[in-house]
């Protein structure tokens, strides 16, 4: 069996790749309600605090990356179903065949054009912090689970790109045994009897469910249980999910809610969704990006996270209510191994601010600032203390702002 492979991938890490733009002078408006500070007098640095500006079209791959994050909110992660799935291994919307061979093999590529893929999302998680990568024989290290869900225009194509899908994976090692899911008669599914590891291509309405399963034994029956486990909530999920026709997904919008307005953009403008940021996701489809899955969930779910805006160094989160944001902004600086970092000053004149330095993050991201306003609150990184105070004395004052 060729497993499908997954690379690592922290929201964070990918997505924190400090944009240095110059030239961006800093424009205040308003000043404070009553008991609130006068965010004029706030030290934003270079960094504007009025809403940036957004377009108003997108060419049709930013449409299609808009509604594969739509799609994200349908594709469980792991730990939503098992929750000893703790840590997040990997996460990718896919508009394209090539970025869906991370998770696929390559004979799976005339596969999917054949059958007129559309889009999908991958996602996975595991029970230790290891990523998860294509099955070999030192797998028993975790048990995960990696899923690709894949849109085709018809169930008609779906289910024929899910048989053709199997079969061309099968080829590839001789080894490979063909096994049931005997809950999912249309599902096709093999493994290696050496290899705790069991390969399943389900087909479901227009979707095909491609979903590896990682266990510490070579057990089939445990990995046929856990594919099927998945399986029964997913598909659920997806019969919820109501999909944008392939010829109106020019009527979406990239900021439905408002929120990516709110979230300092450094050159004033929201550009397009790049396949991973500049994109609004529901607190599901933000959970698959997470790492620590078990820690922050919790908190997310207690503030009523229900939308959460991504840009490469910050992230907006919309809350219940005022008190939720406050709560929130308090619980997050304090998630995290405490040996691996160390609270230090929030930006002056900021309200309920919390900055912390992770010692084992990214450069780009060693630096994380926690600020609220209202039911809103936001996440900055940086690599520099002091710009990522400047950046998030403006994201306070960019939220304080967009309520007038």
């Amino acid at each position: 069996m060729n497993s499908k492979s997954r690379t690592a991938m922290s929201w964070v890490v990918v997505l924190v790749a400090l944009v240095l733009a110059c030239g961006c002078g800093s424009t205040v408006r308003g000043s404070g309600l009553p008991g609130e500070p006068d965010v004029r007098a706030l030290d934003t640095g270079r960094f504007p605090t009025t809403p940036p500006k957004l377009a108003k079209r997108l060419d049709d791959l930013g449409y299609a990356r808009l509604e594969a994050a739509r799609l994200a909110d349908a594709v469980l992660s792991p730990h939503e179903v098992d929750s000893k799935y703790s840590a997040g291994a990997t996460a990718l919307a896919h508009t394209d065949v090539q970025s869906v061979m991370q998770y696929l093999a390559e004979p799976a590529v005339p596969v999917l054009l054949k059958y007129g893929f559309l889009l999908g999302f991958s996602t996975g998680s595991a029970d230790e912090k290891l990523p998860l990568m294509k099955g070999s024989e030192d797998s028993n290290q975790r048990a995960g689970l990696t899923v690709t869900v894949l849109r085709f225009p018809d169930p008609t194509a779906a289910k024929s790109a899910a048989a053709e899908l199997d079969t061309a994976d099968f080829a590839i090692n001789p080894e490979n045994v063909a096994v049931t899911l005997p809950k999912y008669p249309d599902s096709r599914a093999h493994w290696r009897p050496a290899v705790p590891t069991l390969g399943s291509t389900t087909p479901h309405g227009i979707y095909v469910i491609s979903v590896l399963a990682d266990a510490r034994t070579t057990d089939i029956n445990q990995l046929v249980e856990s594919t099927q486990k998945y399986l029964d909530a997913e598909v659920g999920e997806l019969d919820k999910f109501t999909p944008t026709p392939t010829g109106k997904f020019n009527t979406l919008r990239q900021d439905p809610d408002g929120l990516l307005v709110r979230v300092v953009h450094e050159r004033g403008v929201v550009p397009p969704p790049d396949g991973q940021g500049e994109v609004v996701l529901t607190l599901r489809g933000y959970l698959n990006y997470v790492l620590d899955q078990s820690g922050r969930f919790p908190v997310l779910q207690r503030a009523g996270v229900d939308r959460v805006a991504v840009t490469p160094n910050a992230f907006g989160f919309r809350t219940r209510d005022d008190a939720a944001a406050t709560r929130f902004v308090q619980e997050s600086a304090e998630l995290d191994d405490a040996v691996n970092r160390r609270n230090v000053d929030p930006p002056d004149g900021v309200p309920g601010a919390l900055c912390v330095q992770d010692y084992v993050a990214p450069k780009d991201a060693q630096f994380r600032c926690f600020v609220a306003y209202q039911r809103y609150a936001a996440l900055v990184l940086g690599s520099r203390l002091w710009e990522t105070q400047q950046r998030a004395a403006a994201q306070y004052a960019l939220l304080a702002n967009s309520q007038r």
